[in-house]
């Protein structure tokens, strides 16, 4: 963190506008895997099924806190795209309050590799996920097709 020490009007417009200008735009998530680990990679980014796959121990990848970001529209600054977030329920009208959830939504991820499901006028996103574990691990793989189902 960065502390200031404020002690004109110039001074706090300087810092307000360095702390603008660091804000990130996105939602932070808890991703999970669900189900076994993909079969390991060799140094040339295929698959190698010879090495064994080790689905049992926890590694840091398979669990991770971080943000994606929500890129917003360079002439508007309103963020592109649509609602990033599954929700686990439909709000009911009549209900005073909405259901109890986590401050942070967990989406799960599956490891099989899949064709990406784009369905003709359905609206999607696509997101920038924060340096961590798990996108280390997505880029070490070096598998630039491949696909992961979001649960």
């Amino acid at each position: 963190g960065r502390s200031y020490c404020v002690r004109t009007q110039r001074m706090l417009n300087q810092c307000l506008e360095s702390l603008v200008q660091k804000v990130q735009s996105g939602v932070v998530i808890n991703f999970e895997k669900s189900g076994p680990d993909p079969a390991p990679v060799g140094e040339d980014g295929l698959v190698d099924s010879s090495r064994p796959i080790n689905s049992f121990a926890s590694q840091p990848w398979h669990s991770c806190h971080k943000l994606i970001y929500v890129r917003p529209n360079p002439k508007t600054g309103v963020p592109v795209g649509h609602w990033p977030i599954p929700e686990s329920f439909w709000p009911d009208q009549n209900s005073p309050t909405l259901p109890p959830r986590t401050a942070h939504p967990v989406v799960r991820f599956s490891c099989v590799d899949c064709e990406p499901m784009v369905i003709d006028k359905l609206p999607f996103d696509k997101y920038e996920l924060e340096p961590s574990p798990l996108t280390q691990y997505i880029l070490e793989r070096k598998s630039p097709h491949t696909c992961w189902q979001v649960l």
